[in-house]
């Protein structure tokens, strides 16, 4: 048995259409439905930061000079790690 989580947002007209990864096998398929009180995300959780994407769009918008790449927050994390010495 495999697993593969995916979270997709059902629409009104109940139709939905998905490509599944190429490495899975064929054969049936299960579908899981969490029950209605828990459709919403929870505060603070992946899915609830992603629903809000427009209002974190708007705060890189308005903040351009608090953006940093992965590179340069790596550089800095490297730089405060060598500050800290060898202990061993």
């Amino acid at each position: 048995m495999h697993v593969h989580k995916l979270t997709i947002t059902i629409p009104g007209s109940r139709h939905i259409e998905i490509d599944l990864p190429t490495d899975l096998p064929e054969g049936e398929v299960i579908v899981l439905f969490r029950d209605g009180s828990s459709a919403r995300p929870h505060a603070g959780s992946r899915e609830a930061i992603l629903a809000e994407e427009p209002i974190t769009d708007a705060w890189r918008a308005a903040n351009p000079d608090k953006l940093r790449t992965a590179d340069e927050i790596d550089a800095q994390l490297d730089e405060e790690r060598e500050s800290w010495g060898d202990d061993g």
